[in-house]
This record gives structure tokens, sequence and C-alpha cells, in this order.
């Protein structure tokens, strides 16, 4: 177990894992992700559909075939890593500019508007700091999460999102179904949604400039937005200034 936290950065020559489902996700041991992840109903379906078509689209057009994602996972991701460097960079910082361009219009129901399942996730993100991870600094957004995560080098990097997220939703779901309950004539039920989409996505912190870049965005997200201070939850680690200027609050 980690006794002081150290950041560290993506290795170019050090050993990497690479899987795709619908985005591609890069491990590697010992290493800083910048992570989102985002209520079920955070994108409109027409904005989703859309996003999920140009990605299909690009993926058929580099020669990977869809079907390998269910039957050849392990061709797929090695198709995938064959396409040049540049090209495939180029593709994700597209598909994470018009992901976080859509959840930074708040749409959905923003359940993490309200403080009480907020504070839970709050909770729950920081259970397993100095245990399992170095949780450095986070944000809670009205549907989303961005968060800097270092896991120990036992604990896998979905394994603790998948904690917090079965966690949390089965309290929030409660909290929601009391909260119907309040409002609904007795006895009428309700189906409870499910409450997280199910994949996250994260991504290796490549350098402290890129560090520094995180940290900014995570710290002025809810004012890029224009949220009240009671519609969010921002933290910033005091252990990342060390390696990076703390940012300034929002």
């Amino acid at each position: 177990m980690a006794q002081v936290p150290v950041f560290r950065s993506f290795d170019p020559n050090g050993e990497v894992r690479v899987y795709v489902r619908n985005l591609p996700h890069w491990r590697q041991p010992g290493v800083t992700y910048f992570v989102t992840f985002r209520q079920d109903d955070s994108m409109p379906p027409n904005v989703l559909a859309e996003w999920l078509d140009t990605r299909q689209r690009w993926y058929c057009a580099h020669g990977l075939d869809l079907k390998w994602q269910d039957s050849d996972s392990v061709r797929f991701e090695a198709a995938y890593r064959g396409i040049p460097k540049g090209v495939r960079r180029a593709f994700e910082r597209k598909q994470t500019r018009l992901l976080h361009e859509q959840l930074d219009r708040c749409h959905g129901s923003c359940v993490l508007r309200h403080g009480e399942p907020r504070k839970c996730l709050c909770d729950s993100l920081s259970f397993f700091h100095s245990r399992r991870l170095w949780l450095g600094d986070f944000v809670v957004m009205p549907n989303h999460v961005h968060a800097l995560v270092l896991p120990f080098g036992e604990w896998e990097l979905e394994g603790l999102l998948g904690s917090v997220k079965k966690w949390t939703s089965r309290w929030i779901g409660q909290w929601q179904m009391q909260q119907a309950e309040s409002l609904q004539p007795c006895g009428q039920r309700h189906n409870k949604p499910r409450f997280w989409q199910h994949e996250s996505y994260d991504q290796i912190v490549r350098d402290l400039d890129e560090l520094t870049v995180f940290r900014g965005y995570i710290a002025r997200n809810p004012e890029t937005t224009k949220l009240r201070p009671t519609d969010y939850t921002y933290h910033a680690a005091a252990w990342l200034d060390a390696f990076a200027p703390s940012p300034s609050p929002p």
C-alpha cells in the first residue's frame, strides 16, 4: 500500500493494456487518470444516436469491423491500436470534446443538483482514499462527475468506479423513491430507473502540463456551466499541489 501520494504520468515505454467498448480505455499500472462518469439520462437519445453513428462510421472508415467488439475483442483492440497514433488521438480528443460539451448543458434529471445525493457521492468517492487509491481533485456536477484518480497497484480503475456506482446508485435510488412517495398518492409505486451510465470515460494523465490543464478544467467547470454554489461540490486535493499549481477556486 502506498504511504505517500506520488503523481505518476504516462510512461510511453511502459506496459500498456487497451480495451475498447463504446470508448477506448488505456491502462497502465501506477498512473493517474482523469475520469468522467455520468447519469444514465444525461445524454438525450438523439444526441447519443448521432454520437454513436459518428464513431461507428469512423471505425468502419479505418477498417475496424464492429462485429469484432463482441466476437473477437482482442482482434478489435489490436486493429484499433494499429491506427496511426496521431489519427487515433485526434479522434479521441474530438469524441471527448463532444461528450463534455453535451454534459455541460445539464440534460436529464440532474439528481446531483440536490445536496443529499451529492454528499452521498462525495463520501463514496473519498471512502477508499489512502487505502485503495489516491483521490485527487473532483467536482460533482448536476448530472456528471470529473475526478483525478490514482489507483493503487492491485486495484483496477473500473473496479473502483464500479464500487462507487453500485453503492451510490442504491442509496440515491432509495432517496428518489422517498421523494416520489412524498409527492404521489399513497400506495402508488414507480419503477426505479438505472442511475449511472455503465461505461465511464477515462484518460491517462500524460505529463505535468496535462495535470495542470485537468486541475483547471475541474475547478472551472461549474463557472463555465454557470451553476449556483448550491448546485455542485468541488474539492481540490492538496497533495497534488506538489506536482501542479493549485487552481483558483470557482
